[in-house]
């Protein structure tokens, strides 16, 4: 929890007090093991510390949708705060370890520090912006953009923790684990995957997977990491900026000059019937 909020913010001394003081358990987990199945109860964020998860939908043909991947530093659970239902199913792709934190800690931590608050609120941002992304791969892109957005994204996740070897890593899903993230087929993703060798820009070798060359797969998928980030500024300061501030003006995109005199077209205005 503190190196991905770390990752994010500069803390102070007692901010990182605070994080240091949550208890929390730490487990050791399996690949395949299940975290939470869609409609438990939800009592706790888990913070993945080794290895790779997912989430997922199960249809009652027995198809699934995988939604997300997670990796190391990622904070599941946060959608839940508020419902304290779980929305999908949550299991692990490799063995490894989570830290398990109740909401109660959760709760102070965000009474606490305007900040963390922040910055939990922009992993939960990221998260959506990546099932958004998702979505357009499954619905627009062709296989290879879409293959290729997902090894660029990636990529781009893993360059906060793994900076030495961003190029070469481990891709520890399956092709029917890709299939099911990117609505193709394991026989089209392996078609796929052959056709981007080709092209001399990836080597797979079973779950070992190196970019050979990251600027031309992230032209040929239009990737654009910007939906991954944020502007620390928003996050620089314990004191919520005032929509006023000038500062806040340089970065908060401003509306009213689209708004004002705008002439209505034809059909704007809502009729009786509807």
């Amino acid at each position: 929890m503190l190196k991905r909020l770390s990752a994010l913010v500069s803390l102070n001394d007692v901010e990182v007090e605070l994080l240091e003081s949550l208890t929390f358990e730490m487990r050791e987990v399996t690949a395949g093991e299940w975290l939470w199945h869609e409609g438990d109860s939800a009592e706790s964020l888990l913070v993945i510390s080794e290895g790779w998860g997912c989430s997922a939908r199960y249809l009652s043909d027995g198809s699934r949708q995988l939604l997300a991947t997670y990796l190391p530093g990622d904070i599941l659970g946060i959608f839940e705060l508020l419902s304290g239902i779980r929305r999908n199913d949550v299991s692990m792709l490799t063995d490894g370890r989570v830290c398990e934190y109740s909401y109660s800690s959760i709760f102070t931590l965000l009474t606490a520090s305007n900040r963390m608050r922040s910055a939990l609120f922009v992993i939960a941002n990221q998260h959506q912006a990546m099932l958004a992304e998702r979505l357009v791969s499954v619905a627009r892109r062709n296989a290879r953009e879409s293959l290729a957005h997902f090894l660029c994204e990636c990529r781009e996740r893993l360059l906060e923790f793994l900076p030495d070897d961003v190029d070469g890593f481990q891709l520890p899903l399956s092709q029917q684990d890709l299939a099911d993230a990117l609505g193709m087929s394991t026989v089209h993703i392996s078609r796929t995957f052959s056709a981007l060798a080709c092209q001399g820009l990836v080597r797979r070798h079973h779950f070992h997977m190196v970019i050979l060359d990251p600027q031309r797969l992230a032209e040929m998928a239009d990737f654009d990491d910007h939906y991954l980030n944020c502007d620390k500024r928003i996050l620089a300061t314990n004191t919520p900026i005032s929509f006023s501030d000038s500062a806040a003006a340089e970065w908060l995109p401003s509306m009213s000059h689209e708004s004002k005199g705008r002439p209505s077209a034809e059909g704007d205005e809502p009729t009786a019937s509807s």
